[in-house]
Order: C-alpha cells, then structure tokens, then sequence
C-alpha cells in the first residue's frame, strides 16, 4: 500500500514537472545576439535538411544532429510539430522565443484590405459609435436605418472581395496579434500559430502597419548580403514561403519550404519565385523587432530599422509613378532581371560567373528538386488516394485550395520546378553566347564551352536517378534528362496511378489499371499542364465537361531540348 501511494506521489510530480517544463518563461529581450543566434539556429537546420538528416519540422527539431542548440533542451511531452509553408517561420520563431526566454507575439486575425472595403468599415464604425449612444427605447429613427444601411453596404462588399485572402489582389491587414505571455504552454501556442497563420498574414503593405497595437510583425529588406541573413522569410505573392538558410559566395541563395503534406526540402532562389506591389508586399522579409514593456510589445518602427527598404518593390531608381512591373533594377550600371539583380548584388564577385560551376549548381539542384517531387507522390500512393474515385469537379483553383487536394496535390510545387528547368535551359543558352547575360563577365578557360557543358549535362543528368515504385509495386529508374524531357506530361493530379504522375510510357504503362473516367481527366488537364505561370485568381472548378470546354491553360506544350541544345 505504501508502495502504491508513492507510486502516485511519483506519478503527480512527474506529471507537474512535465507541464512546467512547457510553461513559456519571459526573461530577457530580442537583441542582435539572440538575432544572430536564431540566424545560426535556422542556418544549421538547412544544413540538415540539404543532407538529408531529416525531412519534417517535427523531425528536424527532434534531432540532435540537425538542432544541436536545443536538442537536449527540448521539454518532456513536447507534442509533434506541424508546419507547412506558411507556419514555418513562426513555428522555428516560436520555438527558439520559447528555448531563449524570449517574448513574442503572431498574428492570429487578418483580413483583406481594399480602399472601398476600409472606407465602408469606416463608415460602419461611426454609425455604429452613433448607434450605441442610445438604448433600444430612445435610439432614433435616423440613427437606425443609417446603421443598417452601413452594415448592410461593409458586409455586402466583403461577399463581394471574400474569395481567397491568401490571394487578396490588394492585399490584406492584420486585425488582431496573439501575445505571449508567462505560463503560456508551448504544445498550445504551436498549436494556436498553425491554426491561426497562413500566407495571408504575409500580404500586407510593405511600408506601413509599422506601429500600434496591430503592427505587421515583418519588414521588407534591403537586397544585400547584410541583410539577406539565413532566417530572412522570402514570401512569393502566389501563396509559398520560405526561409533563407544559405547565401553562397556566389550570390546563390538557398532557402527550406514546407509542404502540407508535412514535409520540408531544400531549394534554389530564382525565376520560380515572384515579386508584387507594395500592396502586397511580397518578397524577402524579417521579423520586426519589439520589447515588451509591462505586457505592451512595442513595435520598432520603420524609420528606426536599418535595413528597411521598398527597393523591391519601386526599383533602384525609387520609381513609385510607374507599374511596379516596370521599374528598373540597376547593378553598376547595369540594368537586370530582378533575379539576376538579387543574385548580382547578394555575390561576392559581382557580375563575374563561372558558367561550369553554375551549370553543375543548377542541374544538381534540379536532381534535388525532382528527387523531392518522387517523396510526395509517394507520399500520396502510400496513402492511397490514387485508389480514390476522381472528384466529380476540380477545386475552384488548383493551385490555392484546402483538404486532400491541397495536401497531395503537385501544381504548384511542378509549376516552380517548371520555372527552374526553363531558368537552366536560358542560363545554358546564355553561356553558348545566346543573350541573357551580357551584363556578366564570364570566367572561362577552357577550349569548348559547349563540349564543356555538354559533358557536365550528360554526367549530371545520367548521375541523378529517380527511383520510381509503380502501381503494382515494381520499381522504375528514370534519369534526370528523361525526368527534364517529361515534365510537361507529369500529372499533378494525385487521383491519377502513379505511371501518370511520372508520364511513364510502353511497358512500364501497362501496371496503371485506372478508370476510364481518370484517363479522360488526365488528357483533359494537359493544357494546365502546359502552364508554367501559376494564376490564383482564375476559376478551375470545373467537372470535366467544362474543363474541356474551357480557355484553362496553354494551348502548346513548351519544349527545353537540352540534347539539342548542346549538339
């Protein structure tokens, strides 16, 4: 009996300790020290990720060997971590606040901005001051129907702009941040930024929202090496985000992503990514520092950040009368491509490359990207949606969309691999002498470049192997040129047998056994498979007789021969 008694004695201790080993403890500030150590903390886990150590959040935090600072730190009954593009971020943000005894606030209510909208709201906020003045038995007739008629009008609007606020075309406005306060339980406050964050709270104006209660806990940066730091966030306006975890002498910036689906891989800055408006305010960001004074977290403002730069979005020449589509990005004299100005500005070289290193670069990180497609389709075959019937419609976007389609889908993840195949086959081009890079002083010594890069391509792609498991479980080899020469056949869609996920053909054809109904789908879905350019903003809800019928897509397949390219 005694025994027993002390068994529980043990057991309710064990269980205090546990709990208070998750309770939030605020005991210092963020500082440039405890800055560079999350710089430090995120540049080690890309490390990991780029090697192959781990391949989730949960993991990757969980392992000694990819979060050497806080491995043995982490707290007993510390829940799995989940976190997609969006979350990333704020889920590594708040779990080094969380092991620095940090303070730390997150934005847990957005919503879109347009000026009508906001002078409606205002509209609806005065009327209603007016409206509670009086109690329902003295409330005048006038004060009344000006109420209702605001109301009516502000929610009428936001019917009207409500679609997606992930892809608000003016962007959005933070309502609302959560602040972390002492005892605050970690498994909760994880839990509480997956839920609460999304992409949209990354689609705010740029230069404001910089003070106040409800600031944009981000600012845009200056494009320099000082400030494109591993753990600077790079948002792309078309719904992904990832997280700078390497910049490389050369200019090259790497970056890790994460994928509803759970996982996490290492990518390549380029073409794939896209700018936007100050509205929207897209691009390379980092979290704005704050205090926190007697429970205020006091934001810095703007002016009062080095770093803070609308560069990216009105140019080098700080043209704010122009489309932002338009203005000009100069390197030395030099105007470029916004991704070659990035890459221009962030090298230690300058304008100078090694077209063989950048080609090798560039394929290997391709072997790398394609390698990481094979993981989420399989993904999907082990979870069987390809046995699952095909829905009677797509989503309204194929693109940006929620549930199963979202999580083992691959539209937008093949329309960026699209993008880089495009940007190396252009790149290629540009070092036979073929424009491009005329801006670049190339370093070459050798006697052939095309029989140079021509022996680099063939070592590389034959190098690179996708092991590929089929329906019925054999498994298939494919190279990276034939992956390359492929690409605009593969099926995002995850209802489809895996041979069409990968465009197998002839025998290795045969062991897909699929309805007829899905064959029709996946040759009506060919143009969208065309479509490099992601767009958020078309409807794609089709059933498949609309989809045939519809405008959706492009109409010719793009061809990236590098066999012939490099004859």
């Amino acid at each position: 009996m005694i025994k027993f008694l002390l068994l529980l004695v043990w057991i309710n201790i064990s269980q205090i300790t546990i709990a208070g080993e998750l309770d939030w403890k605020i005991l210092k500030q963020w500082d440039s020290s405890e800055e560079n150590l999350y710089s430090k903390f995120v540049e080690g886990l890309g490390k990991a990720i780029k090697n192959g150590v781990c391949g989730t959040t949960n993991s990757c935090l969980k392992s000694p060997v990819a979060n050497p600072l806080f491995f043995q730190k982490n707290p007993r009954g510390l829940r799995n971590i989940y976190a997609d593009c969006g979350d990333l971020p704020y889920v590594l943000r708040t779990y080094f606040a969380f092991m620095r005894n940090l303070p730390l606030v997150f934005p847990n209510g957005v919503t879109f901005y347009n000026p009508k909208l906001e002078k409606l709201r205002e509209e609806f906020d005065v009327s209603k001051r007016e409206y509670d003045l009086y109690t329902i038995f003295n409330r005048p007739r006038e004060v009344r129907k000006r109420y209702k008629l605001a109301k009516e009008k502000w929610e009428a609007f936001q019917e009207v702009v409500n679609r997606d606020i992930r892809y608000s075309s003016s962007g959005n406005r933070i309502t609302s941040l959560r602040r972390i306060r002492n005892n605050d339980n970690l498994n909760s406050i994880l839990t509480e930024v997956v839920n609460s964050v999304s992409t949209a709270v990354y689609r705010v104006h740029g230069g404001l929202y910089d003070k106040g209660t409800t600031f944009r806990d981000t600012y845009p940066v200056k494009i320099s090496r000082q400030s494109i730091i591993p753990g600077t966030i790079l948002y792309d306006p078309n719904g992904h985000v990832g997280i700078v975890v390497e910049v490389t002498a050369s200019g090259k910036i790497y970056l890790i992503d994460a994928h509803p689906d759970a996982s996490i891989t290492y990518i390549s800055y380029g073409e794939k990514f896209s700018r936007s408006s100050v509205l929207i305010g897209a691009g390379f960001v980092k979290f704005r520092p704050y205090t926190l004074q007697q429970s205020r977290y006091i934001p810095r403002s703007n002016n009062n950040l080095p770093d803070f730069s609308l560069e990216q979005f009105y140019g080098t020449e700080d043209d704010r009368q122009s489309d932002w589509r338009n203005v000009a990005f100069y390197f030395d004299g030099f105007k470029l491509p916004y991704s070659l100005f990035v890459r221009a500005r962030l090298s230690n070289n300058g304008q100078s490359l090694d077209p063989l290193e950048e080609t090798t670069v560039m394929l290997n990180d391709l072997c790398r990207d394609f390698k990481d497609r094979v993981t989420a389709v399989q993904i999907a075959k082990e979870r069987r949606i390809d046995q699952k019937p095909h829905p009677q419609r797509f989503p309204n976007n194929i693109y940006g969309t929620t549930g199963e389609w979202e999580t083992y889908s691959t539209p937008a993840r093949d329309a960026r691999l699209k993008a880089s195949v495009r940007e190396a086959y252009n790149a290629i081009s540009a070092f036979m002498g073929e424009g491009g890079y005329s801006s670049f002083t190339l370093k070459y010594g050798g006697a052939s470049m095309r029989e140079d890069l021509k022996r680099i391509y063939g070592n590389i792609t034959n190098s690179c192997s996708l092991e590929i498991e089929k329906s019925n479980r054999d498994l298939v080899l494919m190279n990276l040129d034939k992956a390359m020469s492929n690409l605009f056949k593969f099926s995002f869609n995850p209802y489809m047998c895996i041979e069409l996920r990968w465009a197998l053909n002839a025998n290795d054809l045969s062991s897909c056994s699929q309805a007829n109904i899905k064959w029709d789908w996946y040759r009506a879905s060919q143009y969208l498979r065309n479509q490099i350019e992601r767009d958020y903003t078309q409807f794609m809800g089709y059933d498949l007789r609309g989809l045939i019928s519809s405008n959706l897509g492009v109409r010719i397949t793009p061809i990236f021969d590098f066999q012939s390219l490099l004859k």
